[in-house]
């Protein structure tokens, strides 16, 4: 449960903000996806009303949220932004946006990380290092990126800091196992795919819990409003649909009601800024909440085989 139990999928940004305010007050947070119209820039907005130290935005294309930028100066002149280039489907490009947060003096310490970007049910294809697009844009960037991030994360001013993977209900379509992320040895399936990803995204989440570093995960909402499934056909909607009816019927689901990015944002706030959740939780409409029981059940084998997983991904070895 989050620290305030009449938390729920009507709490507005504002009224997080607002509960949680020394959690904000002169913090630095890093954000990716930060794009105008979505989830990440409706979360940017609402911590620069909170007064916080620094709003760094790391994405691939500046041109997409400059104004997201401009907007955070113009409600409050005082915080500092910065943005940083950020291609997750390139190790390169993660490698060198890590390093570009670590050299600058102006960012002294990294209290909150939100991962945040991400890309949905996308026909088979690789990154640049040979990575399945969802897998390796979804997960194992952020996990590089996050990992790279640790000695600024570690002076956190609390002493604590947070990391927070925004996942999806999505995860529910993960079969199972990390064994096989390219899909090398079964059929490619963009929803299975997607799944994976998902749920790499909870289980890092409870990997790093356990190596002592707050964090946390959750499913925005069905949103609407942002790009993220515009390439999809009829069929693949009806696809999910499928699907995401099966998971409704056993009641393993959680809930089809569609929400707007301002709607969805503050169960990413809830997340980020509440220490009251429990270390390694999940959460949608601003509480905990029951993650696929696969991954309850089978968690900590799931999270050691995807830490190794990744870091052959990557080609480095973090403990």
């Amino acid at each position: 449960m989050a620290s305030n139990h009449k938390f729920n999928a009507t709490t507005t940004s504002d009224e997080v903000i607002s509960a949680f305010a020394n959690q904000v007050k002169d913090r630095y947070f890093l954000l990716t996806g930060p794009t105008a119209g979505t989830i990440g820039a409706a979360v940017l907005l609402a911590l620069a009303k909170g007064s916080p130290a620094g709003l760094i935005l790391a994405g691939r294309t500046l041109s997409k949220f400059q104004s997201v930028a401009d907007e955070i100066k113009q409600l409050d002149p005082s915080v500092k932004v910065f943005v940083v280039t950020l291609d997750l489907a390139s190790l390169d490009s993660v490698r060198k946006a890590a390093q570009d947060v670590l050299d600058n003096a102006e960012i002294p310490r990294l209290d909150v990380l939100i991962n945040n970007a991400g890309i949905m049910a996308q026909p088979f294809s690789l990154t640049m290092d040979g990575i399945e697009s969802q897998f390796g844009t979804n997960h194992v960037g952020h996990f590089l990126f996050t990992n790279l991030l640790m000695p600024k994360l570690k002076l956190a001013q609390s002493g604590t800091p947070s990391v927070v993977n925004v996942s999806s209900s999505g995860h529910r379509f993960f079969r199972g196992d990390f064994a096989d992320p390219n899909f090398k040895t079964h059929s490619y399936d963009i929803w299975e795919a997607y799944g994976q990803s998902k749920a790499a995204n909870i289980i890092f989440s409870k990997a790093l819990a356990a190596r002592g570093i707050r964090a946390t995960s959750l499913h925005p909402g069905l949103v609407r409003g942002t790009q993220l499934g515009s390439h999809l056909s009829v069929s693949n909607w009806l696809t999910f649909m499928g699907k995401m009816t099966c998971k409704v019927v056993t009641r393993n689901w959680e809930g089809l009601a569609v929400k707007t990015t301002a709607q969805a944002a503050p169960t990413v706030l809830v997340a980020a800024l509440d220490l009251g959740v429990p270390n390694g939780a999940y959460l949608y409409d601003c509480q905990v909440f029951p993650a696929d029981k696969r991954i309850v059940d089978d968690g900590a084998r799931l999270a050691g085989q995807l830490w190794e997983v990744s870091n052959e991904l990557v080609k480095e070895r973090f403990v």
